[in-house]
């Protein structure tokens, strides 16, 4: 679980959060989330709310995930979404076991946000 230390979690500087980042670590952490949600490993309570997603493919991605029977299906679901700044195909070609700290740096960094810890770049 990462922890933040003075005004910023660990190896951020006090810029603002660039999106891009933002969104790639919510796509690990949806990646991880996909590949653990259904089979029962994951624990629902160590999952982030959907509204600590920062970005709407985040928000989109994690309700196909946890509004589906099954992982194949939301695989399926994901698929067909149409999403401008995520590679579809490659986020479900990842394998999501090495990224099973991403859900809580999403959950922490939302916090921060909300807390005026952390701010996000203007779009």
């Amino acid at each position: 679980m990462w922890r933040i230390i003075g005004d910023k979690l660990p190896g951020m500087e006090s810029r603002p959060l660039k999106r891009v980042d933002i969104l790639r670590h919510e796509l690990k952490a949806l990646r991880f989330i996909l590949g653990h949600y259904h089979s029962g490993t994951l624990d629902p309570t160590s999952l982030p709310p959907r509204e600590d997603f920062q970005s709407e493919q985040g928000r989109e991605i994690f309700a196909t995930i946890i509004n589906a029977p099954d992982q194949h299906t939301a695989a399926e679901r994901i698929r067909v979404l149409d999403l401008e700044e995520v590679d579809v195909e490659s986020f479900l070609r990842l394998g999501g076991e090495h990224y099973h700290s991403y859900p809580a740096l999403v959950r922490e960094r939302a916090a921060a946000i909300r807390r005026g810890e952390l701010k996000v770049e203007a779009a």
